[in-house]
């Protein structure tokens, strides 16, 4: 990278996200929900279309804004492996809920874990004035039956105590499963409970929700913070003086996405094109990494700079897994 470009930049460290049509969709349905009081929910969607995104770095900021409060919220990433004890599964819900360890090194006691996370809700609800919590677990697909029954006797105990404890699980396909498994395996009354609404997450679906994204590059967002400088702007600085923006490439990038799909996809029978936004983001990644290297706007941006861009992002193969 040249010099004059910050390698502390979002776009470079890949540490941002912008805000999306389907993260907007999401986010405003975890709310309907929490409007609802409802007892458990779950989306379920491809990976890689940014959930977890959306989780991060836009969820509570416009959950707060709709609501004007501070929200009773811990949010829990679920790691891949599976939790093997009840000691780990509530010390690890203690460090989510922003426990402060006196010795990080050395977990609570199994017991002494649970009354403290309860306690954690507890007094978030009473910090929020009301007497509802939720809990957002992402990666929820990896979710155990132990650890429904673990969080199944959290709710009757916050229950007890005038407290209305909420679920919502964010995951891949596979949770969509998790009901229908719960019931078979004489679980039903944890699906009534977690699993009471559901609703899918999707990727980049029209040509309206590319050009909404891509102008998050060029206007709606900014670095370094205050500057009142874009993301495209950063980066083509020329370019985006002349009235350049990549909105205008909208059309070039979405042909581009349809023609790398997998052989006889795009004629399946009610298949519809979502874009991921993680292949769509380092897209654009790409671009605006060339255009900051001196590269020209109308190399940069030529449907077939676009085409091949895409194809790096190993967006054909992520299709063909997930279709």
């Amino acid at each position: 990278m040249p010099n004059n470009l910050d390698p502390r930049h979002p776009i470079l460290s890949q540490e941002y996200a912008i805000y999306t049509p389907p993260m907007d969709r999401m986010i405003n349905t975890i709310g309907d929900w929490i409007d609802q009081r409802v007892s458990g929910g779950h989306i379920y969607g491809p990976s890689r279309f940014g959930k977890s995104r959306a989780i991060k770095w836009h969820l509570k900021k416009v959950l707060e804004d709709r609501f004007k409060a501070t929200l009773p919220l811990v949010v829990w990433i679920r790691r891949g492996d599976s939790l093997v004890s009840e000691v780990e599964f509530w010390n690890t819900l203690l460090m989510a809920a922003k426990y402060e360890f006196y010795n990080p090194e050395k977990p609570k006691a199994k017991a002494a874990a649970r009354f403290l996370f309860e306690q954690q809700f507890v007094t978030l609800a009473r910090l929020s004035r009301g007497n509802y919590v939720v809990l957002l677990i992402d990666e929820a697909h990896d979710m155990t039956l132990k650890e429904w029954k673990w969080l199944l006797g959290l709710q009757n105990a916050l229950d007890d105590q005038g407290i209305r404890f909420s679920v919502i699980s964010i995951g891949s396909y596979e949770l969509q499963y998790q009901p229908d498994y719960l019931a078979r395996t004489g679980n039903a009354h944890i699906a009534a409970r977690f699993y009471a609404y559901d609703t899918k997450f999707h990727g980049i679906a029209s040509g309206d929700e590319l050009g909404y994204v891509l102008s998050g590059y060029d206007v709606n967002s900014e670095w370094p913070k205050m500057s009142g400088i874009s993301y495209t702007q950063y980066f083509a600085q020329g370019p985006f003086a002349q009235g350049m923006r990549l909105l205008n490439c909208k059309d070039n990038i979405w042909v581009a996405f349809e023609q790398l799909l997998p052989p006889g996809l795009r004629s399946k029978k009610g298949f519809m094109l979502e874009i991921p936004m993680l292949h769509l983001a380092n897209s654009v990644e790409q671009a605006l990494r060339r255009l900051g290297s001196g590269e020209e706007w109308e190399t940069v941006t030529a449907y077939g700079s676009w085409l091949q861009m895409v194809a790096k992002t190993g967006f054909t193969d992520h299709m063909r897994k997930i279709a």
